[in-house]
């Protein structure tokens, strides 16, 4: 996943070279968040399709939907295995040397955490529509905060605590707009008519984002020590990932509790269903190698930016595609967690939310804006 692409400070902006070479990195900048948020967009969509697709899953038996969440998984994690090749691909071989001596067990964790996220999305796809799920894992910001003061010892602010309380007034007000809009359980594969699997549905989308959150906070804890590329980082975890997913869905496989030969039978047997599969990995391999350029030469407002972006994107296909209807509370709720991640990362800066001495200096320069200088 792209939250393994490295994380610049909040707020913190790489300066970029001035000239002619400033304007053409600039470009391949705006390149890469457009790669980025087109890659990012596609993989969501094209998550939500696999689920809505209904194929056999053997000779005679009868057309179902592609409800397999752990092989899902294994895809993305696939994904992620080929920014390993392409990292190797486009690296140095002294550079490679350099980033060898990291122990293995550090990508492992980091894998588990990223792992359980994406499966328990994966599931929450068969219950609510895929812009609902895009909004709700801005609850991310809600879980790296709480985990930032207990693990990182880091100091919330006032910008932080407001912006953390808008996003879950937020994912409320989006989760209440479940409960009122009948267009929904059309894209469904389950019995997602009930009110109880509708708030199941956001509920594990919720709960992943304890995981994303985790392994957010993780890296930036153990994996800082080390000098990693982030793209040996995405790599190395979706080999680990490829491992583990292999075990897990053979465990899974014995205790009937998911069925890898069936969700094969349904790829050979569905042309759309097959390219979904091909598209989405494609997708979540750019997405990331689009990422690492992002986050090494802009900052987390620029992602934040991206995230804001692409969700408006996904809402607008699922409209445009009739996935979805138009819910004015759901355009609440996205207005408030948009507002509560832009505040959280200080791309909308309100005075009297900065730390003193930051609002001081704040001040100060809005004075001069508005008035000039002060003269000699």
């Amino acid at each position: 996943s792209l939250s393994a692409c490295g994380k610049p400070t909040f707020g913190q902006m790489a300066t970029l070279p001035q000239g002619s070479h400033g304007f053409a990195a600039m470009g391949a900048l705006f390149f890469f968040m457009f790669l980025m948020l087109i890659s990012g967009t596609m993989n969501t969509l094209l998550m939500k399709f696999m689920v809505m697709q209904k194929v056999p899953t053997g000779v005679n038996d009868p057309a179902v939907g592609f409800d397999h969440p752990y092989f899902q998984t294994l895809l993305m994690m696939i994904g992620e295995f080929l920014c390993l090749i392409a990292y190797y691909a486009t690296t140095k071989h002294e550079d490679i040397l350099k980033a060898q001596n990291v122990p293995n067990g550090v990508f492992l964790v980091a894998c588990s955490f990223d792992w359980t996220a994406t499966t328990l999305v994966n599931m929450a796809y068969i219950f609510i529509a895929a812009s609902v799920v895009q909004m709700t894992r801005g609850a991310i910001v809600i879980f790296t905060c709480l985990f930032s003061v207990a693990f990182l010892g880091r100091r919330q602010h006032g910008f932080h605590i407001a912006g953390v309380a808008l996003v879950a007034i937020g994912i409320t007000l989006v989760s209440l707009s479940t409960f009122i809009n009948p267009a929904a359980d059309a894209t469904t594969t389950g019995p997602s008519t009930t009110m109880a699997s509708k708030l199941f549905g956001i509920s594990l989308c919720i709960f992943a984002q304890v995981f994303q959150a985790s392994m957010l906070v993780y890296e930036e804890k153990i994996m800082s020590q080390y000098t990693i590329p982030p793209l040996r980082v995405v790599g190395m975890e979706g080999l680990f990932g490829i491992s583990v997913g292999l075990i897990l869905l053979l465990g899974l496989n014995m205790c009937d509790v998911e069925s890898t030969p069936a969700a094969i039978y349904q790829l050979e047997n569905s042309g759309p269903l097959f390219l979904a599969v091909v598209g989405s990995i494609c997708s979540i391999a750019i997405f990331n190698y689009a990422g690492v350029t992002v986050t090494q030469q802009a900052s987390a407002v620029a992602r934040s930016t991206i995230d804001v972006t692409r969700t408006i994107l996904i809402w607008a296909v699922e409209l445009a595609v009739g996935w979805n209807t138009f819910n004015a509370l759901q355009l609440l709720g996205f207005l408030v967690v948009a507002s509560g991640t832009m505040i959280y990362n200080r791309m909308l800066v309100i005075p009297a939310l900065e730390p003193p001495s930051e609002a001081k200096a704040l001040a100060i320069s809005l004075r001069e804006r508005s008035t000039g200088p002060p003269s000699a």
